[in-house]
């Protein structure tokens, strides 16, 4: 089209020559949807096209342009790639010089609709038309492995590369081994079965090469400076002898200061790749992450609420009403035909049930405020209610919680949780059932805890609400909104980008005038000598120029580095007053507040203060729900209540995505957090300044964070949160603060590459509900040659569960009990983020002794349920407290469902095989085996017999059939007789 000459490379799809000059253009598109391979390749949580993607740009455009080698070919600027959306590509190559070299470029540009998106130029180099003279001589491979080589873990080298923030999933994981000789490094490296059939498409897989260069580390080759990443600057000599490989040898060598060379052959010795230089850069991990920040211009998330069509309604189920009104009432007769029963509470359920009553299928408990039955908390729509009333709500919650997961009759039973306006379902919505918002993230939490058990609801007080309930429930999601009888469902979504703040940059802090807080008025920052609180009053002051600071905190001067603290901030230039102050002491904050001087008013609040105590939903009290509630929800509410007559410039609230995202073991945690987001909510429905800001994981160890040990960062990481470095959550307070797109911001940093994984490895159900419309499901590609380990769809839980129940029938009870160790091996390794795998898990060690707790024992009963459709007890690992253990009650419980033994098997067998042959097409080599195998079987089960066979034949009589029938004659028998 338009005269382009097409392309068969999966990075370009043309190649244009410009008439009239000499030179060409290549042109492509990238994204991770139709490139998912590029997700396994991030540093420091972005996606970035790697180095080696270049130099396949660059080794292409050589061969369109009749060149023989890259010369050279300088990286100028990473190319990160969006999460949704995609990049367009082009290689532009200039005419050749009199030496016959040729300059060569690449651009790229966003996708967008915006005119004035513009072209970034990320590479920039020269082809040659000859090849340089050390790719004359290639390297021999001679002995494999080399002689006198030492061999280097190669596990341990990727643990590394991940504390040094290179994330490498399994394209890019490709070393198989590793040897490290005097001054050199020799490795051979392989793609994953998956992508062996697309690498003939391409000069040389750059996840391919990229893995051939990682020996780098093994060797001491190239100096990697602390907090620093290593990225690729300049390379040189560029030249490919062969294409399509899937399998390298590698010598690895030092080419002066910072910089190495590379040979590459196939397994025969033949050379594949000569490199001259690299020239590998430190850069500050710090410095980087500005740098990122200027390209990547969606890091801030929030959450959106999409329409969702109703369906039909499911089949009528038995229903049950916990202290529900006459509207919740009859929405449930709707849904149940009839078939319906009313109970004031859960203890009249379960009088009910003990009086023989049927266990309904699913039961709507009715949390609204007018209802009452729950707890004697009720606010006036539109009013603030008491903090004691925020907390009573959800101790109610959280008890009626524990005794629906203690009442071992309704474990398969389903509990909708029914709320009026106690969660905002649109970005200008208000919430008007304050009191009751920390119940959604309690059951956020619950549901993560105990997955498939829990529905939540929020309706408004409109009719056609409750009218579309039964058709909002039939949609089986766990979150929804009816709002004028529309259903809405949550999801994480990348901000708009037409919410971003102008005037900066996206990454750069605003300049002092510019700032929303101001330099006359004072600042509040409550928790101020935390970690984050002592963050960002630094920030405050040295990025948004504040003079005034009022800092707050239960120790005040007492706390640890508080002195100090102030004595920095007073150098900078502020006024700082220092005060020791519960802030969830109303009085005592009142003091405080009269206290700051009419030259100087409060302008802005910043409520960073908050504490954790974790713990599965069994294990929380009232004790531990209060303690945690009172930092967060009643200095929230006087903060809210004592400033509302004050000129505030900002009042923020620092919440965090485990209310949202509901963290397993969080859920007095996140009850806290979603009343934060919720009072943000109503303060701006009011006209009054509020954002609240989920954050994620910040990477400095703090009150909140500090227990966190590196397998639970890993599981956080597996689950799509990955750590952020404080400077990149500075900078993402900047931009939070500056946009104007609702009261309730994420500011995080996603490993989306990550969740990509766990979907491949585990299925769609392993990705968070909210975060999976940014992780679309894709099916990954099968690989054509038949010689290769084909690689699947992932599966989902059901599948899964359905595929371990066909292996496992017929078998004997050890060969199931084999299997299902070998299962619960995995899923110990995946639960404890074992580097090992498996293989590390010692079947008869107590599960306790290998570090499990009460949340990883929650986390593994949830995985082996997904494999095994199993309903299993929270007590899972307690109960069977080792591996062997636990296979050996899988196999009791899968077997109480029918998994057949091996004679049931057998028996069933013959139907399908006699089936199978009666409808073959046969041959002389099929008939020859269907007699051999036939014959074998016979044997197994003992040879000839007395007695009635079939029709009355002996085991003899059949044997002599077997011996004289025509072939035609045997397969007839074997349809008729078995």
């Amino acid at each position: 089209r338009f005269g382009m000459e097409w392309e068969d490379h999966p990075m370009l799809g043309g190649a244009l020559p410009v008439g009239g000059s000499g030179s060409l253009l290549l042109a492509g598109r990238l994204s991770l949807a139709s490139h998912e391979w590029l997700a396994d390749h991030a540093v420091s949580g972005s996606v970035l096209l790697p180095g080696t993607a270049f130099v396949e740009l660059a080794l292409r455009a050589a061969e369109a342009a009749g060149c023989a080698a890259v010369e050279e070919l300088g990286l100028e600027t990473p190319l990160v790639l969006p999460p949704r959306g995609g990049v367009r590509l082009q290689v532009v190559v200039e005419s050749a010089d009199k030496s016959g070299r040729r300059a060569v470029s690449v651009f790229s540009r966003a996708e967008s609709t915006r005119e004035e998106a513009s072209w970034t130029r990320h590479a920039v180099g020269v082809l040659s038309a000859d090849v340089s003279p050390a790719a004359a001589a290639p390297w021999s491979t001679g002995v494999w492995p080399p002689p006198d080589t030492e061999q280097v873990e190669v596990d341990a080298l990727y643990g590394q590369f991940a504390a040094m923030g290179y994330e490498y999933g399994d394209m890019f994981a490709g070393l198989q081994g590793v040897w490290r000789g005097d001054g050199e490094v020799f490795a051979e490296v392989r793609l994953p079965a998956r992508a062996t059939a697309e690498a003939v498409r391409f000069g040389l897989h750059p996840a391919l090469l990229d893995a051939a260069l990682q020996p780098w580390l093994a060797g001491g080759l190239v100096e990697a400076p602390e907090d620093s990443v290593l990225l690729p600057f300049a390379w040189q000599g560029i030249t490919l002898h062969a294409t399509g490989a899937d399998t390298l040898r590698v010598r690895l060598a030092r080419a002066g200061d910072g910089s190495l060379s590379l040979q590459a052959v196939d397994l025969a010795g033949a050379p594949v790749l000569s490199l001259d230089t690299l020239v590998l850069r430190p850069l500050a991990r710090e410095r980087f992450a500005r740098l990122l920040g200027a390209f990547d211009d969606r890091p801030l998330y929030r959450v959106g609420w999409r329409r969702r069509e109703p369906v039909s309604v499911a089949p009528q189920l038995r229903w049950a009403v916990v202290g529900g009104q006459g509207d919740a009432v009859r929405a449930a007769t709707r849904m149940a035909g009839g078939a319906v029963s009313v109970h004031a509470d859960l203890d009249a359920l379960g009088a009910a049930m003990d009086e023989g009553g049927d266990v309904p299928a699913v039961v709507l408990a009715d949390f609204r405020a007018d209802a009452g039955s729950h707890t004697s908390t009720r606010t006036a729509s539109g009013l603030v209610p008491e903090a004691e009333a925020v907390r009573a709500a959800t101790r109610a919650g959280l008890d009626f919680l524990q005794r629906w997961l203690a009442d071992e009759r309704l474990a398969a039973v389903r509990l909708a949780v029914l709320t009026e306006r106690a969660v905002a379902a649109g970005v200008d919505e208000d919430v008007t059932d304050l009191a009751h918002a920390g119940l959604w993230g309690l059951l956020r939490s619950a549901q993560s805890e105990h997955p498939d058990r829990f529905l939540l609801v929020d309706v408004d007080a409109d009719d056609a609400s409750l009218a579309a309930l039964p058709s909002a429930l039939a949609l089986d999601v766990p979150q929804l909104a009816l709002r004028a009888g529309e259903i809405r469902v949550p999801e994480i979504e990348s901000l708009p980008a037409d919410a971003e703040p102008t005037g900066h940059g996206a990454g750069a802090a605003p300049e002092a005038d510019d700032s929303v807080l101001g330099p006359d008025g004072t600042v509040l920052i409550t928790g101020a000598t935390g970690t984050l609180g002592s963050l960002l009053a630094r920030h405050l002051v040295t990025g948004h120029g504040v003079r005034r600071l009022l800092l707050l905190s239960r120790s005040g001067s007492d706390a640890l580095g508080a002195t100090g603290l102030a004595a920095e901030l007073t150098e900078l230039g502020a006024a700082v007053s220092l005060v020791a102050c519960d802030v969830a002491d109303r009085a005592a904050l009142e003091r405080v507040l009269a206290d700051i001087p009419a030259a100087h008013p409060l302008t802005a609040v910043v409520h960073a203060a908050g504490v954790i105590d974790d713990g599965a939903i069994q294990a929380l009290t009232p004790e531990r729900v209060d303690a945690v509630l009172r930092p967060k929800v009643d200095a929230a509410l006087n903060l809210h209540e004592l400033t509302a007559r004050m000129p505030l410039s900002a009042f923020v609230l620092f919440s965090g995505a485990a209310g949202i995202l509901g963290r397993p073991g969080q859920a007095n945690y996140a009850a806290a957090n979603t009343f934060v987001d919720a009072l943000a909510h109503h303060r701006r429905a009011r006209g009054l300044p509020g954002v609240s800001l989920a954050w994620g994981l910040w990477g400095a160890a703090s009150d909140m964070t500090g227990h966190l040990g590196e397998n639970d960062l890993r599981r956080m990481r597996r689950s799509g949160i990955a750590s952020m470095t404080g400077e990149e959550g500075l900078s993402l307070f900047d931009r939070a603060l500056a946009v104007h797109d609702g009261p309730l911001l994420l500011p995080a940093r996603l490993d989306l590459a990550a969740l990509r994984r766990e979907q491949a490895a585990e299925g769609p159900e392993a990705v968070p509900v909210l975060l999976r419309g940014l992780v679309p499901a894709v099916t990954v590609r099968r690989v054509a040659s038949p010689s290769a380990a084909r690689d699947t769809p992932a599966l989902t839980g059901p599948q899964q569960a359905d595929q371990l129940r066909q292996r496992l029938a017929g078998r004997n009870h050890e060969a199931r009990v084999r299997e299902l160790l070998s299962l619960v091996r995995v899923h110990v390794a995946g639960v404890l983020a074992l580097a090992e795998g498996e293989q590390a898990v010692d079947a008869a060690r107590p599960l306790r002794d290998a570090g499990f707790d009460s949340l990883t024992a929650v986390e593994l009963r949830n995985r082996l349920g997904a494999a095994t459709g199993l309903r299993l007890a929270p007590s899972l690992v307690f109960d069977h407290p080792t591996p062997r253990a636990v296979a050996e009650h899988l196999d009791g419980l899968l077997s109480a469902e029918g998994i057949d033994d091996a004679g049931d098997a057998a028996l069933n067998g013959l139907d399908v095989l006699a089936s199978a042959v009666g409808g073959m097409e046969t041959d002389d080599i099929r008939r020859d085996i269907v007699r051999r195998r036939l014959e074998e079987m016979l044997a197994l089960v003992g040879g000839a017999r007395s007695g009635p066979v079939g029709v009355g034949l002996a085991d003899s009589a059949v044997a002599e059939q077997l011996d004289s029938a025509s072939d035609d004659d045997l397969f007839t028998f074997i349809e008729e007789q078995l």
